[in-house]
Order: C-alpha cells, then sequence, then structure tokens
C-alpha cells in the first residue's frame, strides 16, 4: 500500500514539473522608432540545451542565453551593423531527460495505462524521481529576426524631429509678432532634402492656421501658381520673386525660408515679407 501511493504522488509530481516549466517566452521585439531605423535581412535559428533547477525557467539567462547564440551565427552569415530582433522562445523534452526519465520508469518496474506502476517501486524510480524533481534538461530552440540598422535613414530620423521642434519655436515667434487677420502665403522653405522642406513648410501652416489669428493662401492655389511660376517648393524663392507670387495670390505677407544642415545640426531661417512693400516684416532663425 505504501508503495502504491508513493507511485501515486511521484509520477503526477514529476509529469506536472515536466509540463510546467517548458518554455515559451518572447525577447527583443522591434519597436515602432526601430522599425523606421533597421532593416529586416533575414532569420537565425539555434538550439542549445539547458538545465531548470526545481523546474523553474530562469528566463533571464534563457534569453540573454538565447539572444548570444543568435547573434554569434547573424555575425557568420551577415555582413554589416546586424542585431537579433523579435525573438521567440521555445523549449521542449531534451534528450538527458528523456533518459533519465526512462531510466527512472525501467528502474521502478512497468508502465501501465493511465501511468501506473505495476509493480514495486525500485531504486532507479526513487533516484530518477528525486532527480526529476530537483529539476530537469529542456531543449530550446530559438527563433530571431536579423536586423541591420541604416546609419542615413537614423540620422535622417534625427534631423526630422529637430526641424520640427525648431519650427514649433519658429512658429511660436512668428504668431506673436506678425499682424493680425493678415492674410498669408507660405511659399517655400529652401533645402537640399525636398522632404525635409515640405515638411517644414506643412508644419509651419499647420500652427500659423491653429493660432486662428491668420488667413492661410489655400495649398491648392499656391501649387497652381508654381506649376505657371515653375518654381520648386524645396528650392530658393528670392524676395521679388516671393513678392510677385504673393501678388498673384493676392496675400499680405508671404513667408520664405531655407534650411542649412551639417551632419545632424543645422539651422532654419525664416522670413516673411510684406507683398506692398517688399520689406521684411519679421524674421526668425533658429538651430537645430
Amino acid at each position: 500500500m505504501q508503495k502504491k501511493r508513493f507511485i501515486r504522488l511521484i509520477c503526477p509530481a514529476i509529469l506536472a514539473g515536466l509540463m510546467g516549466s517548458c518554455v515559451s517566452l518572447q525577447d527583443r521585439t522591434l519597436t515602432p522608432q526601430e522599425r523606421t531605423e533597421t532593416e529586416i535581412v533575414g532569420s537565425v535559428t539555434s538550439t542549445f540545451t539547458t538545465f531548470q533547477f526545481f523546474n523553474i525557467p530562469a528566463k533571464g539567462n534563457i534569453k540573454n542565453k538565447a539572444y548570444a547564440e543568435l547573434k554569434k551565427k547573424a555575425q557568420q552569415e551577415y555582413r554589416g551593423n546586424v542585431d537579433i530582433k523579435n525573438i521567440t522562445i521555445a523549449g521542449g523534452f531534451a534528450l538527458p531527460e528523456l533518459l533519465m526519465l526512462g531510466g527512472a520508469l525501467l528502474g521502478g518496474g512497468v508502465v501501465g495505462g493511465g501511468l501506473t506502476l505495476t509493480y514495486s517501486v525500485g531504486p532507479g524510480l526513487a533516484v530518477g524521481g528525486g532527480i526529476l524533481l530537483t529539476g530537469n534538461f529542456q531543449k530550446i530552440t530559438a527563433t530571431g529576426d536579423v536586423v541591420e540598422y541604416n546609419a542615413a535613414t537614423g540620422s535622417s530620423r534625427t534631423i526630422q524631429n529637430n526641424v520640427q521642434d525648431a519650427m514649433a519655436r519658429i512658429s511660436e515667434e512668428l504668431i506673436e509678432t506678425l499682424p493680425a487677420k493678415a492674410s498669408i502665403a507660405v511659399l517655400s522653405i529652401g533645402s537640399n532634402d525636398r522632404a525635409l522642406s515640405e515638411n517644414a513648410v506643412d508644419e509651419l501652416e499647420f500652427n500659423l492656421v491653429d493660432a486662428r489669428k491668420f488667413t492661410i493662401v489655400d495649398r491648392v492655389r499656391l501649387d497652381q501658381i508654381r506649376r505657371e511660376q515653375n518654381f520648386q517648393m524645396s528650392g530658393d524663392v528670392s524676395d521679388d520673386s516671393a513678392v510677385t507670387i504673393g501678388n498673384m495670390l493676392g496675400a499680405n505677407i508671404v513667408i520664405v525660408g531655407t534650411i542649412s544642415t551639417t551632419g545632424s545640426r543645422g539651422r532654419i531661417t525664416i522670413r516673411a515679407l510684406d507683398v506692398k512693400t517688399a520689406q521684411i516684416v519679421t524674421m526668425a532663425r533658429e538651430p537645430f
């Protein structure tokens, strides 16, 4: 009776410990910002065996081991500045675990239906069961995406953010100094980067409209004049041309500017011109 009771206690305990300790982890998921600065160039998979004391997964150690193994493999297979992201980690029975479990069962007797031992408990089951309750081996399979960092993309994103912050400060200054109820046309903010110019114009127009102090010339009308006069939103516009275009648009004030960059740093200069007098109404300059 005592032997049967021991069997009923140890077998479920062993199986519960093994099943409950199976590893299933996620690590180093790409953030939205990282997705804009990296490119997924492939994937790698690595396997290794780990021992879990008291059947409790050491999640931090497993994640670190998985990352190290995958990074090493990626550096062997890919060139450039690569890293591992979107790591998936899964664990299952390892060969040492199966051998130990098999030895324990054979040492104790024959397994019958319902995982109940039909013969007496031998030293194999007692020792093997004790080891299994102390911990277990698991075969870890880790898979991750290989990403390559694009230095140009990251630098471009930094510049965009810096320009947006600088344009917010410039907008505040213009809103305070420009005459209320003026009809304003934002013509051009010149830069070697067309996207940077257009984003700066959009930011300035939005802030001026949001101030609810001015009338901003519709971009559709501005685009029509731009095509007729054959000038680019990202290019430099002379003061004389700006005043001429302002007259065509029926604006009181036209705004032009430039963005100069050196690496991730630069400066924005904005001028607001009176269409009737061609004089500078106000001027703002911001470093970034």
